[in-house]
């Protein structure tokens, strides 16, 4: 959408809805690349703003944050309901989940409550008839009184029509949209509720307080939940002071929240929650349309209950992740020998052309520059590009949600919340994002805590050595015993943070959604979105270091920098004396330690097997996955839980990797000087040294269990299955009637299932 000469009006969209209905999507699709992504101002959590223009009309599209309520339990709830109640956005596009309507429009009843203009988008529209349902959007329409929309963002259908109803508005009188508007108060709570709320509205109908809300109703409704936020708000009760005509309407409030729970049976909470959802289930029956019956075997049905069975789901995770690695390192591995084929192929010509390989002009600009050039061209970007794609298309197609809930038990052993889940999940791709995505913690010891295990996963740049450097030359096996030494640490880490610190851990409410076909257009556009940051950033400065480098060396700095590293690299971890150096850079960019290494051995006129050994080989890559992240994952880490905190994890990492890597080394050197007579080659040699090392941190796990420091936490979770048409929600089963997005709208609907017998 470009920008007309002529813009007739500037107008601003908040994009609102629950998490995962595609709302990012829509938004996406909207701005397409004029987007900005930064802080909410003085917060953690990430906003997304972006332009577009359409019928000479500029729209300014802001996306909230992904919410299932406009309480303030969290952050993202307090940022998205002060947007809309302070900022005043012209209008608000609801994003809902046709084929989980009912459920979405529990938010959306509370956002018109606020008198905002709004426009429903009910988004996968397709999923819902693939399904043999259908919704009769103007009768939708009728009974909320605003626009409906059905949209299929991913595949860009309905996203026109979207700005369209906007304009169509822009365009109508004002008196007619709030008319349209008061519809929803046809659908009142229960007698004595609505006479409860009703009365505190007549209270609050004052000048005094309606200067300082959009709606009396929501004020009154959240005012009888005890809802702080709003308390404060309009009556600046920031003290205990309290005017007499403010204590009246607060004792007024209290006194009906005490009758209304006595009455009940139950906290107001519930109480309301029940009544939005008694309104969106009397919606859904009179719009909801059922086109064909649904029974029969379907395969997607068999599919979806063996990824989160308590048996095969686990296989079949194994099996994936260890499918990823070897497409990875298989279709990078070729495309590599290809470019290093090339390279040496027009070598001579080069050699011809400066003059020589001693002169300095071959070496910086041939060696260094264009030689690392080629290396991040040939030696990374074939291993970060697949392994993006295949991340996004698991993403897409709705199996990233089920290994979360696969991994939520083992999540809580760790001592981390099950949300971790998902910034570990990105860390396998790059850990910046992966640092960003632990904002979603509801307690900033959570935060903490899933940013010291997520900072630890091996990212795409971490795999580039393994697969570069132990793969390539000595086999995918060992490479895994790598991945095993760096979670077999994740784990040790995570078992001592559950003995020193007794705090409770949150659970986990995850959506697991139906399975869908990934849009290939869509997959491909995400896909470079998140490899962008390596060709843009990362390329460009490893050719820069790439000629440093060898400027470095022409000059006789290295040496002396390497000699003052030797008593730890050389006598403490056992590498060759040249290695040093390299291990800064990857503070950098983690895959700079692989890459300028080899430029440095190749200078040499070695190949990697003549100069390392397989053991050294190992100690250089696990310290790396070990050590300090880059300094781009630093400076995340500093944003969101402060710069101190980064700088101790950092040292800690360090130390750790220090630690690691100097045991490793001494093992394999103690099994050397034994000379056991069936450890004949270095690899099995290694091997050994990998068993020992394992057999010591198991011993080492058996005290850290048995010690009474503190007590366990978390022994064995139960959850709560709700199917919803044909989606599953997980949540404990003992949390089930405070965070059931249903209860007790579905009163003795229930299905209780333990995490063993899924």
């Amino acid at each position: 959408m470009e920008c007309p000469e002529e813009i007739k009006k500037s107008i601003t969209i908040a994009l609102a809805g629950n998490p995962n209905v595609g709302k990012s999507v829509v938004f996406n699709q909207l701005t397409g690349l004029s987007q900005t992504i930064g802080n909410w101002p003085g917060k953690t959590v990430k906003k997304a703003e972006g332009k577009t223009y359409f019928h000479d009309y500029e729209f300014r599209i802001i996306d909230l944050p992904g919410i299932y309520n406009l309480s303030t339990y969290s952050l993202e709830e307090i940022i998205a309901r002060e947007y809309v109640i302070n900022e005043k956005p012209d209008y608000v596009i609801n994003v809902i989940d046709a084929n989980r309507f009912e459920r979405n429009l529990f938010f959306t009843l509370q956002l018109l409550m606020l008198n905002c203009n709004v426009i429903i988008c009910l988004n996968q529209f397709d999923l819902l008839k693939r399904r043999g349902y259908d919704i009769d959007v103007e009768k939708m329409s009728e009974l909320l009184g605003v626009p409906v929309v059905p949209t299929i963002a991913i595949h860009n259908r309905g996203i026109h029509e979207l700005l369209e109803e906007i304009i169509k508005m822009d365009k109508q009188e004002k008196e007619e949209t709030d008319i349209a508007r008061q519809n929803i108060h046809n659908f009142q709570f229960g007698k004595e509720i609505e006479e409860k709320v009703q009365a505190i509205e007549r209270l609050l109908n004052k000048k005094k307080y309606i200067n300082k809300i959009n709606s009396p109703r929501f004020a009154a409704i959240k005012l009888l939940e005890g809802d702080e936020h709003c308390t404060k708000e309009l009556f600046n009760k920031n003290d205990d002071s309290t005017p007499k005509s403010e204590e009246h309407i607060l004792n007024e409030v209290e006194d009906a929240r005490v009758k209304l729970e006595q009455m009940h049976g139950e906290q107001i909470s519930s109480i309301l929650n029940s009544e939005l959802f008694q309104i969106a289930d009397k919606i859904e029956k009179q719009t909801l349309i059922l086109n064909k019956d649904q029974k029969g075997f379907k395969w997607v049905d068999l599919i979806d209950h063996i990824t989160i069975h308590s048996f095969f789901g686990y296989i079949l995770l194994a099996l994936i992740l260890l499918g990823v690695y070897t497409a990875v390192f298989e279709f990078g591995g070729w495309i590599s020998g290809l470019v290093d084929g090339l390279f040496e192929s027009w070598t001579p010509a080069a050699l011809e052309f400066f003059g020589g390989e001693d002169t300095w002009t071959f070496k910086i600009f041939w060696s260094g520059l264009f030689g690392s050039f080629m290396g991040g061209v040939g030696g990374v970007l074939p291993f970060v590009i697949p392994f993006f794609l295949i991340i996004e298309i698991l993403q897409d197609i709705g199996y990233l949600p089920r290994a979360a809930y696969l991994m939520d038990n083992f999540m809580h052993k760790l001592g981390i919340h099950g949300k971790s889940i998902i910034p570990i999940l990105l860390g396998f791709g790059c850990n910046v994002p992966a640092m960003t995505a632990s904002s979603i913690m509801e307690t900033q010891k959570d935060k903490r805590r899933s940013i010291l295990i997520s900072s630890m996963i091996p990212c795409s740049a971490v795999s580039i050595i393994v697969m570069g450097l132990v793969a390539a030359n000595h086999g995918i096996g060992l490479a895994l015993l790598l991945y095993v030494v760096n979670f077999v640490m994740i784990i040790v880490i995570g078992r001592i943070l559950t003995k020193i610190d007794t705090g409770d851990i949150t659970e986990l409410i995850i959506e697991i959604h139906d399975f869908r076909r990934p849009n290939l257009k869509v997959t491909l556009k995400q896909t470079w979105h998140r490899a962008k940051e390596f060709v843009i950033i990362a390329l460009p400065l490893i050719i820069l270091l790439g000629g440093g480098m060898e400027i470095l060396l022409e000059l006789g700095i290295v040496d002396p920098i390497n000699a003052a590293l030797s008593p730890i690299i050389v006598y403490f971890l056992g590498l060759p004396i040249g290695v040093g150096v390299y291990l800064f850079y990857g503070v950098l960019r983690k895959e700079l330690n692989l890459v300028l290494l080899e430029l440095y051995v190749a200078s040499l006129g070695l190949q990697m097997v003549e100069y390392m050994s397989p053991i050294q080989m190992v100690v250089f890559s696990i310290i790396t996955m070990l050590y300090v992240p880059c300094l781009a994952t630093i400076i995340t880490i500093g944003n969101e839980v402060g710069h101190k905190y980064a700088t101790h994890l950092s040292l800690f990492q360090v130390v750790i990797a220090l630690v690691i890597g100097g045991l490793l080394n001494w093992l394999y050197r103690l099994i050397e000087a034994l000379n056991i007579s069936f450890l004949i080659t270095d690899i099995q040699m290694v091997i050994a040294t990998f068993v020992i090392f394992f057999i010591l941190i198991g011993i080492f796990l058996v005290l850290v269990e048995r010690t009474k420091l503190v007590k366990k936490i978390s022994e064995g979770r139960k959850y709560h299955l709700l199917p919803i048409g044909s989606e599953n929600i997980c949540v404990p089963e003992e949390n089930k009637c405070a965070t059931c997005p249903r209860h007790p709208a579905h009163r003795g609907n229930h299905h209780k299932k333990t995490a063993n017998n899924r």
